[in-house]
């Protein structure tokens, strides 16, 4: 094998390589716009769709479950510190920060300003 025919071995294998890396970046931007984008533009429609069947799935719900808890803690401690003032607030403050609604349903909160007491109605949701 004379130099010229080594020198093209190495530099299509090369190419080989950069095409490969080429592809996988691509792949993984395309991955990166879709879950980054998703649930943006949305109607506040419920989208909650039962149990997941796949591990990424079954993740993403945990986590919104998880943020539910957080918002319901968040909204009872708010409600607390209302009612140490005096008494509990009317109504759910819209200025407050932290969402007023389920980030699994979509579904509002529910309150009763008699008791202060805070609850998420979607389903599966209701220990919380």
């Amino acid at each position: 094998m004379n130099r010229s025919a080594r020198r093209r071995a190495a530099v299509s294998k090369g190419f080989a390589l950069v095409e490969l890396l080429v592809v996988m970046v691509v792949l993984m931007g395309l991955a990166a716009l879709y879950f980054g984008m998703r649930g943006q533009g949305q109607k506040a429609e419920p989208k909650f769709e039962g149990e997941a069947q796949t591990t990424l799935g079954k993740a993403v719900q945990k986590g919104e479950s998880v943020e539910c808890r957080t918002n319901l803690s968040q909204l009872r401690l708010m409600i607390q510190m209302g009612a140490m003032e005096g008494s509990n607030p009317a109504q759910l403050d819209a200025n407050w920060r932290v969402s007023l609604r389920c980030p699994v349903s979509g579904y509002p909160y529910g309150y009763y300003p008699q008791t202060g007491q805070v609850w998420c109605s979607t389903p599966g949701h209701e220990r919380y």
